[in-house]
């Protein structure tokens, strides 16, 4: 009898016992922070010098585009038969950073003269083949530059997103300026015409962008708790590679750093996090380059990708950069899934945006998170 009585309370011991564990494994489960990852790709980079014509009459390409710094020249050139820009470069690295992204890029030669006479116009001469074999060909000369040139930030939209540049020392093209695309020359239009921003040259210019589609991501490492030392090893699609670290932290609040390790050129990132209930969601983001910001503000917040949810939500959104605010301002609709979330966005301003929706997302892949401590979160370790 005793015996029996011992062994009924041994088994309910034991089971209460592994109650309590894999009740404490939950907390701790529910309690290891998400990653702070984006439901977006924005782009920000800092452009020391910057050629733009459009090209209404070409069968084929309706813009192109050069961006001249360190590493030399980069052309864009946007097809009107895809709505898709094609990114040609020398730069290995660069090419591999945005074909990771998503984007056209091709590794091409690319010839480039700048003649920068003291008595006369600065000129621009590039030629390379594009995809296709053609022979592109232009020389750009440079018009008096205006040092406050209205409007500073000149929005557009394509396939490739809402892209808005900040463009306040801008020069139009003068006399001589000419591009030739396989055997077809153009010259650019009059800039008295309803477009005065046809064809310009801009210094100090930086280019933002937000990219319409999916990412893919995995956490590779993540913290077993927020602590001022925390931080998350992700791993996207096309080899990416990001790093996010606490900045600083309190109990309602946080800044997250963002680095993308293998993007020489990516700007410094910050996420400004505010606790709500059990989850920290996302208030505002920057990015700096070159003593530039860009500011991407949300109201209320808006909540990041998590394990166990699924719900929708509103939120508003406004732009700035640097002294300018409201550049782009409009409403988010966010749908949350289990590891997945999706943004539909719709805009206010500028004015020609509206009508436009751009969807972003992110997708994450399931698997096993490793902890700091070289646990994934049930404890085993994962990196023998």
């Amino acid at each position: 009898m005793y015996r029996q009585k011992l062994q009924k309370h041994g088994i309910i011991s034991t089971g209460l016992l592994m109650s309590i564990f894999f009740w404490n494994a939950g907390i701790l489960r529910a309690d290891t922070p998400e990653a702070p990852l984006l439901p977006m790709n924005v782009e920000f980079r800092y452009v020391p010098q910057y050629l733009d014509e459009s090209i209404p009459d070409d069968p084929r390409y309706a813009r192109i585009q050069a961006l001249l710094d360190e590493d030399g020249c980069h052309v864009i050139l946007l097809d009107k038969t895809t709505d898709r820009e094609a990114f040609y470069s020398t730069s290995k690295r660069r090419v591999d950073a945005l074909a990771a992204n998503g984007s056209d890029a091709y590794i091409t030669p690319v010839d480039f003269t700048a003649s920068l006479p003291k008595d006369a116009s600065p000129s621009f001469l590039i030629h390379f083949q594009d995809r296709f074999g053609n022979e592109v060909s232009w020389k750009f000369v440079v018009g008096r530059i205006v040092p406050h040139a209205s409007p500073e930030v000149i929005s557009r939209t394509d396939n490739s997103g809402i892209i808005f540049l900040y463009a306040p020392r801008r020069a139009p093209s003068a006399d001589g300026t000419s591009l030739r695309i396989a055997g077809r020359e153009y010259l650019p239009k009059s800039t008295q015409s309803a477009d005065a921003l046809a064809t310009f040259y801009a210094t100090d210019m930086t280019l933002g962008q937000i990219m319409p589609g999916t990412e893919l991501w995995a956490v590779e490492r993540s913290p077993s708790d927020m602590t001022k030392t925390a931080s998350w090893n992700a791993a996207g699609d096309g080899g990416r590679r990001r790093t996010l670290a606490v900045k600083e932290l309190s109990a309602t609040e946080a800044s997250i750093e963002q680095f993308d390790v293998n993007d020489p050129h990516a700007p410094h990132v910050i996420l400004n996090l505010v606790r709500v209930n059990d989850a920290w969601e996302l208030r505002s983001l920057s990015f700096e380059s070159h003593f530039n910001t860009l500011r991407i503000f949300f109201g209320p917040q808006l909540p990041l990708p998590a394990r166990q949810t699924d719900d929708r939500r509103i939120v508003t959104f406004t732009v700035s950069e640097n002294e300018l605010s409201n550049i782009v301002s409009g409403k988010l609709e966010i749908r949350r899934a289990v590891e997945a979330e999706h943004v539909l966005w719709r805009f206010d301003t500028p004015g020609f945006a509206r009508g436009i929706t751009l969807e972003t997302g992110v997708n994450l892949i399931p698997g096993a998170r490793v902890q700091a401590d070289g646990t994934n979160e049930d404890g085993s370790d994962l990196l023998r």
